[in-house]
């Protein structure tokens, strides 16, 4: 899982198309409204190892209370999955669908299909296809879950090339499979294309009030920070995220039935679902991240570097970690504040900051063997000699621009 990459999963709808709209026929084109209230777009970046997940969360979204085409609230998808489970050579066409309920039936329209050569992990298709839905589907609020592997902050490939010096030779085969965000396989799982994370924010090309990472590890500062300019809330997940996803099918309900997005209940109904279950399948971590309240968080962090930078680097074992295999890159960060050495007048003061922008947080008491004991709902880097073309690479990030925690 690459978090720097949005490993994006897509419904491969392209030529997959008519199985989509055989739930219901198309109405006409006139019963569309001019404009909308609020715009939901599904951005199904699949065409890898998840595809049959992402397809089986698009089943549920359809059986959920869905708007009807001349509302003005519109669900769409963005969909690019394989033809087949495990073919990464077919070409499937990526689509974009609008999804409502007619008469009692789900119908599935195709607005746009996108030359099979597109590639759904890419930041120009993101691009594309936001600007199509902003041309097509304009709105007075726009938001948007993407859904794919992802590995937050790091860069395109890191995890795959020789640069990464610690990778663990343990086996993970007993571990359920979990997602990373922005990932298409060509060929192989090990030609994998990513978005980096600073590409991904620059393609949205309007303010969006919210985006769900249904994706892994992007439940960090650095991708908060990043994203900032152009999203409002975020929804995502300090830790992996099992693949089968967040809950779908009352997504719609929850962001359509009250004046505003209910962002907090799909985060209460993503961790019940998964608090409930038991062994390695009750693993889930979740946060809601006002991003417009970030920059007091950020001087205080900044604070806290400049009076205890001597203490970096130190042994990271006893930091609080929100990784469960090699992915050493991802630990809490107020923890880690207090493993400095902060006062505690310098705790209340990140508390403070922590709660005016971490609306809502919860973890399971353990991420399969990993215990999730001190988590204040935001990841962070930590500096480590061991790491040098990480550190250098996190230089370029904005988060470190504006605290200087990588000197």
């Amino acid at each position: 899982m690459k978090m720097k990459r949005f490993n994006i999963i897509i419904i491969a709808l392209a030529v997959a198309a008519a199985g989509l709209v055989s739930c219901g026929k198309s109405c006409p084109e006139s019963q569309r409204p001019q404009s909308y209230r609020q715009v939901f777009l599904y951005y199904m970046a699949g065409y890898n190892n998840l595809s049959s997940y992402l397809l089986e969360n698009l089943s549920d979204l359809e059986r959920g209370v869905l708007p009807s085409k001349s509302r003005d609230q519109a669900i769409l998808v963005f969909s690019h999955t394989t033809k087949a489970s495990y073919d990464y050579t077919t070409p499937n066409s990526p689509c974009l669908i609008q999804i409502y309920r007619e008469k009692g039936r789900c119908v599935a329209d195709t607005i746009s299909v996108y030359p099979e050569s597109m590639s759904s992990a890419s930041a120009s298709t993101l691009k594309t296809v936001l600007e199509d839905v902003r041309s097509l589907f304009p709105a007075d609020s726009y938001g948007m879950l993407f859904s794919s592997h992802a590995t937050g902050w790091l860069p395109e490939g890191y995890l795959n090339s020789s640069a990464r010096t610690s990778a663990s030779s343990e086996s993970l085969q007993s571990y359920p499979l979990t997602k990373s965000v922005g990932a298409q396989y060509n060929g192989s799982s090990r030609n994998s294309e990513e978005i980096e994370l600073s590409e991904f924010a620059a393609a949205i090309p309007m303010k969006l009030d919210y985006i769900i990472f249904d994706a892994c590890l992007m439940g960090g500062i650095e991708v908060a920070w990043e994203l900032r300019d152009v999203c409002d809330m975020l929804v995502f997940s300090p830790a992996e995220v099992i693949a089968r996803g967040f809950i779908y099918q009352p997504i719609s309900w929850n962001l359509f039935s009250g004046q505003t997005p209910d962002l907090g209940q799909i985060c209460r109904d993503y961790f019940s679902y998964y608090d409930s279950q038991t062994g390695q399948m009750r693993s889930a971590t979740v946060s809601l991240v006002d991003c417009r309240n970030l920059q007091p968080l950020a001087d205080c962090f900044r604070e806290i570097l400049s009076q205890h930078r001597d203490m970096i680097p130190f042994s990271r074992d006893k930091c609080q970690a929100y990784f469960y295999d090699s992915k050493e890159y991802f630990f809490d960060l107020r923890d880690f504040a207090s493993c400095l050495g902060a006062t505690e007048a310098e705790l209340d003061r990140l508390d403070d900051a922590l709660a005016g922008c971490v609306a809502f947080h919860a973890e399971t008491p353990t991420f399969f063997d990993l215990r999730l004991e001190r988590c204040c709902g935001l990841s962070t880097y930590i500096p480590s000699e061991d790491f040098p073309v990480l550190n250098s690479f996190y230089k370029t990030l904005a988060w470190n621009s504006q605290t200087g925690l990588v000197e």
